[in-house]
């Protein structure tokens, strides 16, 4: 139902501030929050989940011009729908200049609820489609998880934020063990199958901030927001252990994953040296005999040229086995 649609009015008059909010909320019942100015109307769009700006033109400190040349410019809002709604005369020019800014709707006549609510409906349709289209784009069919171009975008939203902010947080990597085996002996539904369920596991094994996506065939992604390195090795233990009781259909016996997992941190550049680190600590559980857990440590600078066979921690089952250093991502063989 469109009530479920947030519109942020922006005017400096009271009274009509007053008036189009009784239309928007009592009479259509939607969702309505209110500011003075463009200034404030800016900021409550990038701090709020807005659906719909109508604005006044005139207004002090920020013009309702402006704001949409604002809002257009910023690629995070850039596709909210903006209605220019002024009581005064709208020449040409006027009309021009709206459209320039990026406005979808012009209505010169305040008192014209009628009509300004019809508009709303209309382009709140049509930014529901837009939504829609923009979630199937960046959703795997198969599992429902994200695909990766959404995991790309997350995980370069994670790196910037932790390199401003200091939050942690960390990468997890999921590999299913012998999976072409799985696809050769049971074929490709069985297999589908099983990876299905394994996007079930980890949809419900992570938190809602978390982002779980499919990556590749068999390769799975995690990225833990707000998690050290210490409570990720946590998580990923309790995800091998949940992957451990999948079934795969026709008796092919227990589904088993090895898993890699990395902490951002000041020793790497950006989401993609992450992406390395977790891979490679991937590799070597893959290396141990897979259906572990793998974890890689930044190393120290006088560590740097250490053996490869410090920076990463084990687990499986019971025990752990610390070390520092770093791994190097060269590969040799399969990673089955």
């Amino acid at each position: 139902m469109l009530s479920k649609f947030k519109i942020l009015l922006v005017d400096d008059d009271p009274d009509k501030r007053q008036l189009l909010r009784f239309a928007l909320e009592d009479l259509a019942g939607f969702s309505v929050l209110t500011a003075n100015d463009g200034v404030e109307g800016l900021a409550a769009v990038k701090s709020q989940q807005i659906d719909l700006v109508i604005t006044d033109v005139m207004m002090p400190r920020m013009d309702g011009f402006e704001l949409a040349r604002c809002i257009r410019a910023n690629p995070q809002t850039r596709f909210i729908p903006i209605i220019i709604q002024t009581a005064a005369r709208g020449t040409a020019h006027d009309l021009r200049q709206g459209a320039e800014a990026g406005a979808l709707g012009y209505i010169t006549d305040p008192t014209d609820l009628d009509l300004l609510i019809a508009r709303a409906h209309t382009l709140l349709d049509f930014k529901n489609y837009l939504d829609s289209c923009e979630e199937a784009a960046f959703i795997d069919h198969l599992t429902g998880l994200a695909n990766r171009r959404r995991f790309e975008r997350q995980l370069a939203r994670e790196a910037s934020r932790t390199q401003r902010y200091g939050r942690p947080f960390c990468l997890l990597l999921v590999d299913v063990d012998l999976f072409k085996d799985i696809n050769d002996t049971y074929g490709h539904e069985v297999g589908d199958e099983a990876l299905r369920q394994l996007g079930s596991t980890l949809q419900v094994g992570t938190r809602g901030i978390d982002t779980a996506a499919r990556i590749g065939g068999d390769e799975f992604a995690v990225i833990l927001t707000e998690t050290d390195y210490a409570f990720g090795l946590e998580v990923a233990e309790r995800l091998r252990l949940a992957i451990k009781q999948i079934r795969v259909p026709d008796g092919g016996g227990a589904l088993t994953a090895s898993l890699g997992l990395a902490e951002f941190s000041h020793a790497l550049l950006d989401g993609r040296e992450l992406v390395a680190a977790a891979d490679a600590a991937l590799y070597e559980a893959k290396r141990q005999g897979r259906d572990r857990v793998v974890g890689h440590t930044p190393a120290a600078p006088e560590e740097a040229n250490s053996s490869p066979a410090r920076g990463v921690s084990t687990r499986q089952g019971r025990g752990w086995d610390e070390g520092g250093g770093r791994w190097d991502d060269r590969r040799e063989g399969s990673r089955e």
